[in-house]
């Protein structure tokens, strides 16, 4: 299929994200957003802002663009300050995921920053009504631009993808799948789990991702060498995580805040019960009891998690129902057709 509007056809697009190597948030949300566009034939050329140097041979391909699509407000906008002679003239929008959403729009300094490139935008995309609330709420005059479209779930070359880990055995199996740094919380329920221990003896806990925190990664270790139903897996590429959500009973997000987790709605697209903690953007996937599980505190978790495990019925009706709503919401052919809207209004508004 192309993407022609109005006299372009095939627009030469440059995706700016803060990370593309590293298995992260905005790198697996760049990686879905390149296959997508390649669906129009689209020219795509991506580029790591925090992982690339900038130099001459991108900013012919700069001036090339037709249309810049950016993910993260915050970091680009930090990123472009260091290169004054790029303008943003041509048509650009903005992705915008969990932190600069739900933590960087509390610091004035952040908000004056992002400011800086969201007021000449065309379009603001967001994954949820409660993103788009929070941005409305800071720059109510960016409200007609912004744009909700829920992310898919799209995994590479799905078909079976050997992996070199696995979740530590046993019965249940708690996976919890993140990055290791403050925000998300991954010791938030950790002795929850050890109490669960008591009833259900051969439980283990295993978390995955990469340290993006030296502080969090000592806590994690320190709890690895003192509890052998524990177990802490580095990052891994995201075409070998489907045998290792394949392996394990519980998928957990302990996140104090959240966007929309990949991760929570790749193991309810592989049928693996969810339990996550409360947030905005777990309850924009997540129906309490229905399509997965949502605790407010580590009391509820246990609680909840206790629950969950007494009823295989339960957890087979909610692998159901999640399965369900991940088909009709989160395909990546109804993002793409979404997305294309964007495009098809800011290519036409730049034809004008």
């Amino acid at each position: 299929m192309k993407l022609k509007i109005g006299s372009v056809t095939n627009p030469k697009i440059i995706l700016f994200t803060p990370y593309f190597k590293q298995n992260r948030g905005n790198a697996t949300t760049a990686r879905r957003l390149i296959k997508g566009l390649k669906l129009w034939n689209a020219s795509i050329r991506v580029f790591a802002y925090e992982e690339e140097e900038w130099n001459s041979e991108w900013d012919a391909f700069f001036l090339e663009a037709d249309i810049y699509h950016v993910i993260h407000l915050k970091r680009f906008s930090q990123w472009l300050k260091r290169y004054p002679h790029l303008s943003l003239r041509k048509p650009y929008i903005l992705t915008s995921g969990g932190t600069d959403v739900n933590e960087d729009l509390k610091n004035p300094d952040a908000v004056h920053l992002m400011m800086s490139v969201a007021d000449e935008s065309c379009g603001i995309t967001v994954f949820s009504e409660d993103g788009k609330n929070k941005i409305v709420q800071t720059y109510p005059e960016l409200a007609d631009r912004i744009y909700v479209i829920p992310q898919s779930v799209d995994f590479p070359n799905r078909e079976n993808q050997p992996s070199t880990v696995e979740p530590k055995g046993g019965y249940p199996r708690f996976l919890l799948p993140a990055g290791l740094r403050p925000v998300k919380d991954v010791l938030y329920v950790v002795d929850e789990l050890k109490t669960l221990r008591d009833i259900w003896s051969e439980l283990t806990f295993t978390i995955i991702g990469p340290v993006l925190d030296e502080d969090v990664y000592q806590q994690v270790l320190k709890y690895e060498k003192t509890h052998e139903w524990f177990r802490y897996i580095k990052e891994i590429p995201l075409e070998q995580m489907i045998p290792v959500y394949q392996s394990c009973d519980f998928v957990l997000n302990t996140s104090v805040s959240e966007g929309q987790s990949s991760a929570v709605l790749e193991a309810m697209a592989l049928e693996k019960p969810v339990i996550a903690r409360m947030n905005s953007g777990n309850a924009s996937v997540i129906s309490d009891g229905t399509t997965g599980v949502l605790f407010d505190t580590p009391q509820q978790f246990y609680i909840k998690a206790q629950e969950l495990l007494a009823s295989k019925d339960k957890q087979k009706r909610m692998l159901e129902q999640a399965k369900m709503y991940i088909n009709e919401h989160h395909s990546l052919e109804k993002e793409m057709e979404q997305l294309f809207g964007v495009y098809e209004h800011c290519l036409s508004k730049a034809s004008v």
